[in-house]
């Protein structure tokens, strides 16, 4: 796509930015990105841009910065404005709010009690390893239990069921090992992968099977039944012809919709792109609110358990 010196010069963080991206979260099957505004000095959650059939129109800086930290008084943006690099949004002092060792985000160390560490605000709590579909692939994965649903609708997942419940993020992290291992399941599924699943779909009955002989040969049982997650806002379209953009460029187009991290867009040419949104906090960015919601209309069906 032809980029503007005025578009260059953004993307390279030497024009001002409108806001700061904080987070992308998902409210059931609604997605949002949360920003702080710099001109306000203020947090806002940008919904409507991602909607089905409207148009979206941003641009996503080079350069990143820690996203800050929340407390019970709200937001507070990063005293230090530090780089950040690599898997980490937040500098280690505005991480230490709620875990004093980023490392153990991704391979904790302690179970979260018997140490000076005292494990954050959540490596001493109950977790669960689950296994997430994707069309006909398996991932295998932890979370916190109470994010247990918003963490599969977070990933994309078509489907997701529980394997175990383990008492702090230590003891599950060990058990996703072994599951993964035993069960010869990925733990990272990759863009190009993700893609390609897109063109399958299977029932909640296959899903079950397939689960049941993979577990059956090792003499174990989900802890519940497989569950389908398919209320995600995606018009029908083919997503698996989508193609992979720079990350740091102005994005414009139509928007078909968002699935976990990814959010689809079309050109004028009917080729689809896919956007990593999830990539995105940390950087700075520039949502232009110009033609929005024109087109389809989508209203996302979330169920009465929220989930």
């Amino acid at each position: 796509m032809f980029e503007t010196a005025d578009e260059m010069l953004r993307r390279k963080g030497l024009v001002a930015y409108a806001s700061h991206a904080v987070s992308w979260e998902w409210e059931g099957f609604q997605p949002r990105l949360v920003v702080f505004d710099l001109k306000r000095n203020d947090i806002l959650d940008l919904k409507d841009e991602f909607a089905p059939g409207g148009r979206i129109d941003i641009t996503i800086s080079d350069v990143r910065r820690c996203v800050g930290s929340f407390d019970k008084e709200g937001y507070h943006p990063c005293m230090m404005r530090q780089v950040v690099t690599g898997q980490h949004d937040q500098c280690q002092k505005c991480a230490s709010t709620w875990i004093p060792v980023q490392n153990c985000i991704f391979e904790p160390e302690c179970d979260g009690v018997h140490t000076d560490c005292k494990g954050g605000s959540i490596c001493a709590k109950e977790h669960h390893v689950y296994a997430a579909f994707y069309g006909g692939l398996t991932k295998v994965g932890m979370t916190l239990s109470s994010r247990f649903l918003e963490r599969a609708i977070e990933q994309g997942a078509d489907a997701i069921v529980q394997l175990g419940s383990y008492p702090n993020r230590l003891a599950a992290r060990k058990a996703e090992n072994d599951l993964s291992k035993a069960l010869k399941a990925t733990q990272w599924v990759r863009k190009t992968t993700f893609l390609k699943e897109q063109g399958r779909r299977l029932d909640r009955d296959t899903y079950q099977e397939m689960l049941d002989r993979a577990l059956e040969p090792l003499g174990l049982r989900a802890l519940g039944q497989v569950r389908i997650l398919d209320q995600y806002p995606l018009l029908e379209w083919d997503l698996t012809k989508a193609s992979i953009p720079e990350l740091t460029a102005r994005h414009r187009g139509e928007v078909l919709g968002c699935k976990g991290k990814f959010l689809f867009y079309r050109l004028r040419d009917d080729s689809i792109r896919l956007l990593d949104m999830a990539s995105v906090p940390s950087r700075y960015v520039t949502v232009e609110q110009r033609n929005l919601n024109k087109g389809q209309e989508y209203v996302s069906p979330i169920p009465d358990d929220g989930a």
